[in-house]
């Protein structure tokens, strides 16, 4: 492997750390940039593939478990180097796309979660109680325990997103400064899920409805983590809808916000995103107009 591409490795993973740890040491101000450590590995992995993620990672995972301690270097590698892998299938045939990204993301992820929930059942209780105490001691308010019961779901969702738009940072970077090295046709607005994601969406969703034991929050959970890329495709469905009824861009970043900001609108963009499965709902304007 040449000189320049080890370098350019290891310069990756030490800046990938100080993303990752540097509010520990410099301030906890800088903690949103935690949320970024994934980028550098990201386009570490579109430019030299197999051997610079396999460097990288080893670098990264050494520096952090000696900085801090082993099983921060082992969840740096399930949370942020497994994931990133996911790229290499996809480079290795030259058709990367975010629906394969998103897909086998939302597969391992599910996978995860219910490796975890077997595997560490007593912590998550011990985590629960934890949670539910804070509460009580530091805000006066009694948390409902369905929303405890759905942490570590909403924990792998919030860190789902979190790698998603790495991932477009990640392509937006390497698109403009390495134009003649890798190409990507698709665009995430355009997305269209496979029906085996769809279906197993509405396969934990059946249940979580009406199945309230430990069963059902286990369905639920699953549900959860299988409603992130159905609700992408809803807002990517809304998006280009407004932008054919030429809406402005403002307002379209407004309607955004407002999303983020009334989190109950977030099951009707997820409806959305499986109406769009059902019938192609970005191209009955197309329909109408040939009829």
């Amino acid at each position: 492997m040449p000189l320049k591409a080890i370098l350019n490795s290891f310069i990756a993973a030490i800046l990938s750390c100080i993303l990752a740890l540097g509010f520990k040491f410099i301030g906890v101000y800088l903690i949103l940039l935690s949320y970024f450590a994934s980028i550098p590995i990201f386009i570490i992995t579109f430019y030299y593939g197999l051997t610079g993620i396999i460097l990288s990672s080893i670098i990264s995972i050494a520096i952090l478990s000696s900085i801090t301690s082993l099983p921060v270097g082992v969840m740096f590698f399930f949370s942020t180097i497994l994931p990133v892998t996911l790229i290499l299938f996809e480079r290795t045939k030259n058709k990367f796309n975010y629906l394969n990204f998103i897909s086998k993301l939302t597969l391992i992820n599910s996978i995860l979660f219910l490796g975890i929930s077997v595997a560490f059942k007593d912590k998550i209780i011990e985590i629960k109680d934890n949670l539910r105490e804070l509460f009580n001691q530091n805000l006066n308010n009694n948390i409902d325990q369905s929303i405890l019961d759905l942490a570590p779901s909403f924990l792998i969702i919030s860190w789902t997103l979190i790698l998603i738009f790495n991932l477009i940072i990640s392509r937006i970077i390497i698109s403009k400064y390495f134009k003649n090295f890798i190409t990507f046709p698709d665009k995430i607005i355009n997305i269209q899920l496979q029906n085996w994601l769809i279906w197993s969406f509405m396969f934990f969703l059946i249940p979580a409805s009406v199945i309230n034991n430990e069963s059902g929050i286990w369905f639920k959970s699953l549900a959860l983590i299988y409603a992130i890329p159905v609700t992408i495709q809803g807002l990517c469905t809304i998006h280009v809808i407004l932008k054919e009824k030429k809406v402005s861009s403002f307002l379209i970043y407004t309607f955004y916000s407002l999303v983020f900001l009334i989190p109950i609108s977030i099951p009707l963009i997820t409806a959305v995103g499986f109406l769009d499965f059902l019938y192609d709902l970005r191209k009955l304007k197309n329909i109408k107009k040939v009829n």
